[in-house]
């Protein structure tokens, strides 16, 4: 009931508590009985007044009054009822009213969220693109790095028979040094011979006292010395040759070695630029179904924003409904009053 009515509206709750509660049965019953016993008496009386059942006049009067009483009963258990379901009618309508409310603030922040959930989906779409990208870059790259160590691993091989070439031909350097050596022994040995043999034939040439065999056999000593001081400086040059020869492998196989270092690092690193391949593959195709993930989502926003567009309009006219109702309602007071 509306306002405008302080003392119904009590009795009304009250009412409604029997009417709809644990004596609920027992009021139906006794609405029945009221209604049976207004419907008999009301007869009765009838008959009566009419003539065709014979009683005394004061009979007849008492089955008036009585039949009078029943209606009136019958009346005012009518206006209850009719108060009792007024009062329900109008609480039903302010829940409604209430709900809708409700329903129309919650279908706003439902539209609400759509939108931020909205505009969520668009910056993981676009983060998903820009992941899409730098994977496709890192792809690129890893094929770089790739190529670029088979190159590597080309020119470690090259260089590493290079080196063998190079150690190869320090042995034989080696070689023909030591067979220099030899022959420059066997020249200073010959020289030797050849200054004995001198100094032999200057004794000679003093005991006849011949002055050119003498001069002559001076010249070819000093000859000799130049020799043999040729030769050693040959020999020197051969060791130094030797030295050097040694020094050129003991590189050789350094640079080997640090080739083998170079060609076990270039392995290393197709091995991991082949996992960075598979997992950059990985990751493009997670960020393919984020992407799809994302558009799904989008579309269950624009359902969602549908959704609630709907709730609202439906919360909106269950409103003008119950202001409609209470409207009557509070028409139907007045009247009353």
């Amino acid at each position: 009931m509306s306002a405008g009515i302080p003392l119904l509206t009590p009795l009304a709750r009250r009412l409604e508590s029997v009417m709809f509660g644990a004596y609920e049965r027992q009021y139906r019953l006794f609405a029945q009985a009221v209604l049976v016993v207004a419907i008999g008496l009301t007869a009765a009386w009838g008959l009566a007044a009419l003539g065709v059942v014979p009683v005394s006049p004061a009979v007849t009067a008492a089955l008036a009054s009585a039949a009078s009483v029943a209606v009136t009963a019958f009346v005012i258990v009518g206006l209850l009822q009719f108060l009792v379901l007024a009062n329900v009618l109008e609480q039903t309508n302010e829940d409604v009213a209430t709900k809708a409310a409700e329903l129309e603030d919650a279908a706003e922040e439902l539209e609400q969220t759509a939108e931020e959930l909205e505009t969520t989906v668009d910056s993981v779409e676009d983060a998903a693109s820009t992941v899409d990208e730098a994977a496709e870059e890192v792809e690129e790259t890893a094929e770089a790095v790739e190529e670029t160590a088979d190159e590597v691993e080309q020119t470690a091989e090259e260089v590493e028979q290079s080196a063998d070439e190079v150690e190869e031909t320090a042995d034989e350097v080696e070689q023909s040094a030591d067979e220099v050596e030899q022959s420059a022994d066997e020249v200073e040995q010959s020289a030797d011979e050849v200054e004995q043999s001198a100094d032999t034939v200057e004794q000679t040439a003093a005991q006849t006292g011949d002055d050119d065999a003498a001069e002559t056999v001076t010249e070819a000593k000093d000859k000799t010395t130049e020799a043999k001081d040729k030769t050693s400086e040959a020999k020197d040059k051969t060791t130094e040759v030797k030295d050097k020869a040694s020094e050129a492998k003991d590189k050789t196989t350094e640079v080997k070695d640090k080739t083998t270092e170079v060609k076990d690092k270039t392995t290393e690193v197709k091995d991991k630029t082949s996992e960075v391949k598979t997992k950059t593959s990985d990751v493009k195709d997670k960020t393919s179904e984020a992407k799809q993930t994302a558009e799904s989502a989008t579309e269950n926003v624009e359902a969602a924003k549908e959704t609630a567009s709907e709730v609202e309009e439906t919360a909106s006219e269950v409103e003008e409904t119950t202001a409609e109702q209470r409207d009557r309602l509070t028409d139907t007071d007045e009247t009353e009053e």
